[in-house]
């Protein structure tokens, strides 16, 4: 990849993760939007726990520019 663009107050630095298919997500796809970037683990009772709230946030938000992102910790993607 080429230079990361730097951090700043209204612009975070862009990343690639894998999303369940295997298809890069990048956070630079969703500029203009504000992004819920939620780390959580399968393993984790609270992740767990909030997982439907998460859900609600976004079914009311998902017509908006409001994106969820949720980053699992899980090595084993079959649990996340």
């Amino acid at each position: 990849m080429g230079q990361r663009p730097e951090a700043g107050p209204d612009k975070a630095a862009d990343f690639v993760l894998p999303d369940p298919a295997g298809k890069n997500v990048m956070l630079s796809a969703y500029r203009g939007k504000v992004v819920l970037l939620n780390f959580w683990a399968s393993w984790c009772p609270p992740c767990r726990a909030e997982m439907p709230s998460l859900q609600k946030l976004h079914d009311l938000l998902k017509d908006k520019k409001f994106v969820l992102l949720a980053a699992a910790e899980d090595q084993d993607t079959k649990q996340a």
